[in-house]
């Protein structure tokens, strides 16, 4: 295993910069995801570590070794694709053993190797078979058996369930954690979809833009993000986001005459410059109730989405909407009156002109 440390690089294609002063060390035995919209720079960054892309200046250390100017081979490293990438003509036992093959190690340790692999992933009933006989999880286990079979220093892996439907993209995410954590690789793994980033990180870094925006745990970035664009990234659904004036000790969101009453040291030196500021609120700190209540403010649903275990409901105070998380069931219709309040502790504030955070929630 190894801890991979990325000092400065910077990426041009022409003259588009996709990497803008990257700086990131990744621990030996970590499972880091970078995450990002498409374009941020995310497989960009993964690519260099693989050695698919040169770097346009900076420093890639494995192990504390530069190697930026090594070709990929040369790099001790595994790479998942996104497409599956098999011999179709090959056998599963035959795909597997492929880089072992390539660097002529001896039939019998081959053998030993592959089944040790296979029976990790659980395709061992598979060995004899042909890709196009598997189902794409089996196909994608193949692909990062493949990859695993020869004991990098570390494994790469591109967005590999974005090819899976939605059951078989759970399913896989529990077998990559699953061998993650026996195995104890050292893990970079690419994603737009911020729910595999919760579930799979120990770290995820989020990329935007070609720039880095925040490191940290999953429930580090997801309960005190640095900017808006974090914020609003991280966590499904999405947070509500309205531009706010404060007065005294009351939250005024700017399309409603009426305001939320927040503590004194919630908004203690709360100031966004010239640019103002933006407040933003996950869902289940929206809080609902039916009857007239202190620190409640009157509102009006105006869209609701059954989700099985809970609801996402819109509640409209004048012209503002508040999108909010409850009980399966707690709205029944549109139209409905009801009584809305922020819980300060969660609410987050950012400086509208720059993005970044005020201060986070608690």
């Amino acid at each position: 295993m190894a801890q991979i440390d990325i000092r400065n690089v910077q990426k041009f294609f022409g003259h588009l910069q996709v990497l803008k002063d990257l700086n990131l060390t990744i621990k030996d035995g970590e499972f880091v995801v970078m995450l990002g919209q498409s374009g941020g720079g995310k497989t960009t960054a993964l690519r260099a570590i693989a050695g698919l892309e040169t770097v346009s200046s900076g420093q890639i250390l494995i192990d504390g070794v530069e190697v930026q100017d090594r070709k990929a081979a040369d790099r001790d490293i595994a790479f998942v694709f996104q497409s599956f990438s098999l011999y179709p003509h090959m056998t599963v036992r035959e795909n597997i053993a492929f880089p072992l093959r390539a660097v002529r190690m001896n039939a019998a340790d081959r053998d030993k190797a592959v089944t040790e692999v296979a029976s990790t992933l659980q395709i061992s009933q598979h060995l004899d078979r042909k890709p196009s006989a598997l189902s794409g999880g089996d196909m994608q286990r193949v692909a990062i058996g493949r990859a695993l079979v020869r004991r990098p220093q570390a494994l790469l892996m591109d967005e590999p369930l974005g090819v899976l439907d939605a059951k078989l993209r759970e399913q896989m995410r529990a077998e990559i954690k699953r061998l993650h954590i026996a195995r104890g690789s050292t893990s970079v793994y690419v994603t737009h979809d911020q729910i595999e980033a919760m579930s799979l990180a120990d770290r995820i870094v989020i990329l935007h833009d070609g720039v880095l925006q925040q490191v940290g745990a999953p429930d580090e970035v997801y309960l005190h993000p640095t900017n808006l664009f974090v914020a609003t990234f991280v966590g499904s659904p999405v947070m509500n986001v309205n531009g706010v004036r404060i007065e005294g000790n009351s939250v005024m969101l700017n399309d409603a005459s009426r305001g939320f009453t927040f503590p004194d040291p919630v908004l203690a030196g709360l100031s966004g410059g010239a640019g103002g500021i933006t407040m933003g609120v996950r869902p289940e700190a929206v809080l609902l109730r039916h009857e007239p209540a202190e620190g409640y403010v009157q509102a009006v649903t105006t869209n609701i989405e059954p989700l099985g275990s809970h609801d996402i409901v819109d509640a409209q105070v004048d012209g503002a909407v508040l999108r909010a998380r409850t009980e399966s069931g707690f709205v029944t219709g549109e139209g409905q009156t009801l009584w809305v309040r922020i819980d300060p502790a969660q609410a987050h504030f950012f400086d509208t002109a720059t993005g970044l955070t005020l201060r986070g929630a608690n």
